[in-house]
């Protein structure tokens, strides 16, 4: 069998973001996916929402996880000869009714620089009669691009590949993956949903989420925000907007819906005033957390068996940091210094 320091099974956000802290701590490591057209992350929108929730909750830890994503993908497109993978686009959240905004004047003095108040929309396109409020330290992560790129990027240290967990043999001193012919000191798995039937993880507990989102062409409307009511509205360029996203737990597979499209369009024309038509319709099934917190560790019983998942909607915001703490684990395993961090200070 060929030698492998850290073998990552999943090239999804955090898969690959795992992949980038160990590059830059010298970790050797192989990195295989599937590589299906349809995941979690190649679905996902990417949002970075500072302010979430009916309750105008600050995203959590977000003073720390948002200026540690900042850093990461500036580190990442210095790399990948300055392509921009991460984009800081303002987010317009729009009230439904007088009660939300309201609701929202209470809280305002708790966000300090993360939200604007009041906010001017073009009203030949947007219904606003409540107004909104703006995030504009928010963006979206342009997750293909971000995936592809790094995938080059890594060249032989990835491969198309499955790894099925019923075959592995978990050694005291190593892993052995028959099947790709390594023999590992560790493995970790960042799987996305599919870490449900892994059978080395029943303890990791979720809830599992369909999502289903639409691209559409608005000819007549050039906003470069990204605006969110009940669905959001996020503009790709060339009149193209994506939009959703629905939450079904009831059907957890990839299958675009009728009803799923019908309930982003009721909702999409709830404020756009503006003519437009779908070009586009798909879906995928987040890995949602029970708790809602990211998982990331080792298995205590086997602890040459690691993982980074649960990650859900916010996986663009969250990846960047825990990434990094997984990432210095390991590192402190190999015997490489863990004082290597793209986390930064800066507001």
């Amino acid at each position: 069998m060929t030698d492998c320091e850290t073998l990552i099974v999943g090239q999804g956000i955090a898969g690959t973001t795992l992949a980038w802290h160990l590059h830059w701590r010298g970790v050797p490591f192989q990195i295989v996916d599937a590589n299906e057209s349809v995941t979690s992350s190649k679905v996902a929108a990417g949002l970075v929402t500072p302010i979430t929730g009916k309750r105008f909750a600050l995203s959590w830890r977000v003073e720390e996880l948002l200026p540690t994503a900042n850093a990461f993908y500036e580190r990442v497109s210095t790399e990948l000869n300055g392509e921009l993978f991460f984009v800081k686009k303002p987010i317009v959240r729009l009230f439904p009714s007088d009660v939300e905004r309201d609701q929202y004047l209470h809280k305002a003095h708790t966000f300090g620089e993360l939200a604007r108040w009041p906010v001017q929309l073009n009203p030949s396109w947007f219904d606003t009669p409540h107004g909104g409020f703006e995030m504009p330290a928010a963006g979206y992560l342009k997750v293909e691009a971000y995936l592809a790129k790094s995938r080059a990027f890594f060249g032989a240290r990835f491969r198309v590949a499955t790894v099925n967990p019923d075959q592995l043999r978990i050694l005291p001193e190593a892993v052995e993956v028959p099947e790709l012919g390594l023999r590992c000191r560790r493995v970790i798995f960042c799987e996305g949903v599919a870490a449900i039937a892994n059978p080395l993880l029943q303890e990791l507990k979720f809830t599992p989420a369909k999502g289903e989102i639409l691209t559409i062409r608005v000819p007549d409307m050039h906003e470069d925000r990204i605006i969110n009511r009940g669905v959001w509205l996020l503009p790709l360029g060339q009149s193209l907007y994506r939009t959703g996203s629905t939450y079904d737990r009831d059907h957890c597979d990839r299958i675009p819906t009728e009803a799923g499209k019908a309930e982003i369009l009721a909702r999409l024309r709830e404020f756009l005033k503006l003519p437009f038509e779908v070009v586009d319709h798909v879906a995928a099934v987040r890995p949602i957390a029970d708790d809602r917190k990211p998982m990331v560790g080792f298995l205590p019983h086997s602890p040459r068996v690691g993982y980074l998942n649960g990650l859900a909607s916010k996986g663009s915001l969250m990846a960047p940091f825990f990434a990094a703490e997984l990432a210095e684990q390991i590192a402190a395993r190999h015997g490489q210094p863990t004082s290597i961090s793209v986390r930064s200070t800066e507001p």
